[in-house]
């Protein structure tokens, strides 16, 4: 029985989770949040209205699609898909009370949300949260990626942004690094020294060049790793809207990159210190064939993979230190509604959380003037393996 079709059949198979290991002390947050482009904590109303009036604020093109958790608060992503997005960074509040929709407000402000000016955030497409309290944050430069005509307003780049004060305290110009007509930047993931955590490395997935960028913050030097061609070999897909996912996986003797294409057959993965010495492509390990066309949402847990099956909606785990069969992969969370989740990531207490919306309703302008419908929840619970088809 393939792999793929096991899956299948599981995703229709009465599976449930239970909760277990609930801090007690977080479990007045572990709520489910409602989130929309109307609900914006604006610092007045005069700015609302311009923002409003002016067009610069559309409610229904603002789509939440990446997070962080730190503390009590969440830190969200809206990337600049279309038109009418105010910001590309916010925040929000974690309460102890139940509400129809939660605000979000703009972070670190509103003023650096600019998209027309070279040193704010443009667009962010992915954010990491560091150990010493830095946001890393993916800028592409580029708004309304999904409108006939995008426009750039400044050269991709990566920010850190102190979480605590909100000052931007590393800006990274990757323009170098990159092919201007070719790269396709879409995940950011971070890795830190284990004795000094004033030492992070970069890496960013450059899906359009076949490439991994590397930054050592600390000697502030770049270089982007060329992947072997075998790594695309398999994929079924050569256009430029094909995924590349990238995730780091934390191990206790080596710390790997894990990555694939949306339309690749085949998992890969290559270990960080090889990276770090810009890499033998026989340092490239082929982890095995996927089960199905595989839509990374992040890493958790140091060595835990979350996907899911591209055109459904439920979450799986793999724990990398299994191998990469059929029988190790499991189910997080079935579905309920048609949300598709867009990422996953662990607060303080090791709550898991999903970030989920109907995304391709939105894509295809079938919101309606209200918007997307987004939520914010946690999922509390151990995965269960895969049930095996009987006959």
């Amino acid at each position: 029985m393939k792999l793929y079709f096991g899956l299948c059949i599981m995703c229709y198979a009465n599976i449930y989770v239970f909760s277990e290991n609930i801090v007690q002390n977080v479990t007045a947050i572990l709520k489910p949040y409602m989130l929309n482009g109307h609900y914006i904590d604006w610092p007045n109303k005069k700015v609302e209205a311009n923002y409003l009036h002016d067009k610069r604020c559309i409610p229904k093109n603002i789509i939440f699609t990446r997070f962080q958790i730190c503390g009590n608060q969440v830190i969200l992503v809206s990337p600049r898909y279309k038109e009418g997005v105010p910001f590309t960074l916010s925040q929000l509040m974690l309460y102890d009370k139940d509400q129809c929709f939660n605000y979000v407000r703009p972070f670190p402000s509103l003023e650096k949300n600019i998209a027309d000016e070279n040193k704010s955030i443009v667009n962010a497409i992915d954010i990491y949260m560091g150990q010493n309290g830095i946001v890393w944050v993916l800028d592409i430069g580029i708004i309304n990626t999904l409108e006939e005509t995008p426009k750039r307003e400044s050269e991709a780049k990566i920010l850190g942004i102190d979480y605590g004060d909100g000052r931007i305290v590393h800006r990274i110009p990757l323009r170098p690094l990159i092919c201007r007509t070719r790269s396709r930047l879409q995940y950011i993931v971070v890795e830190y020294d284990n004795v000094n955590n004033d030492k992070p490395i970069i890496y960013i997935g450059d899906g359009g060049t076949r490439s991994i960028i590397v930054w050592n913050v600390q000697v502030n030097e770049g270089y982007r790793v060329k992947l072997p061609y075998s790594s695309t070999t398999t994929c079924t897909d050569f256009s430029t809207e094909d995924v590349f996912y990238l995730v780091l996986i934390e191990n206790f003797n080596s710390n790997y990159i894990y990555f694939t294409y949306l339309s690749s057959s085949d998992m890969f993965k290559v270990r960080t210190k090889d990276l770090q010495k810009k890499i033998n492509p026989k340092c490239i390990i082929d982890v095995g064939r996927k089960p199905c066309k595989m839509v990374v949402l992040g890493a958790a847990y140091g060595s835990v993979m979350y996907f899911r099956i591209k055109g459904m909606n439920h979450l799986y785990s793999w724990d990398t230190k299994e191998s990469f069969l059929e029988e190790n992969m499991k189910i997080v969370k079935k579905s309920v509604d048609c949300r598709t989740i867009t990422h996953i990531d662990v607060d303080n207490d090791g709550v898991l959380w999903k970030l989920e919306s109907n995304f391709e309703d939105y894509v295809v302008n079938t919101v309606g003037c209200y918007g997307a419908s987004i939520m914010l929840s946690p999922i509390v619970g151990k995965s269960v393996p895969p049930q095996q088809d009987k006959n």
